[in-house]
């Protein structure tokens, strides 16, 4: 098994045991499933950074960025579906958008930055320095 389908397995089976827990807990708490769904976001962020953390035995941008995005939309999404925010999502989108634009926009600078920085670190160490 090559360690890209051993990485996809691994991620695949956390997520689908993170999503059941998550389920449970819904189901537990008595949300229905239109509340809910935010939190598997959460499940696929903790997986991709379990998965990370058993690659390389510490944390990466390579796991880490996507993880954030994940937890960055399901606690987004979370504010809607938990009535936190008692606008609907599109009139929320439709007023705010410029703002969540900029947002996302700052969101990709920084990884970008923290990913490059990661990169030079990697390709330094290694011997082959990366443009």
């Amino acid at each position: 098994m090559t360690p890209r389908v051993f990485l996809t397995l691994k991620f695949l089976f956390t997520f689908l045991a993170l999503a059941v827990i998550a389920g449970i807990a819904s189901w537990i708490g008595g949300l229905r499933f239109d509340q809910a769904w935010p939190l598997l976001l959460g499940a696929a962020g903790l997986a991709g950074l379990y998965t990370g953390i058993g690659k390389r035995k510490r944390l990466s941008a390579d796991f880490v960025i996507p993880s954030l995005a994940f937890f960055v939309l399901s606690a987004f999404f979370c504010l809607f579906a938990f009535d936190v925010i008692t606008m609907r999502l599109k009139d929320f989108i439709l007023r705010y958008w410029p703002a969540v634009f900029a947002f996302s926009l700052i969101l990709l600078a920084v990884g970008v930055g923290f990913s490059r920085k990661e990169g030079k670190k990697e390709g330094q160490n290694e011997g082959n320095p990366r443009d």
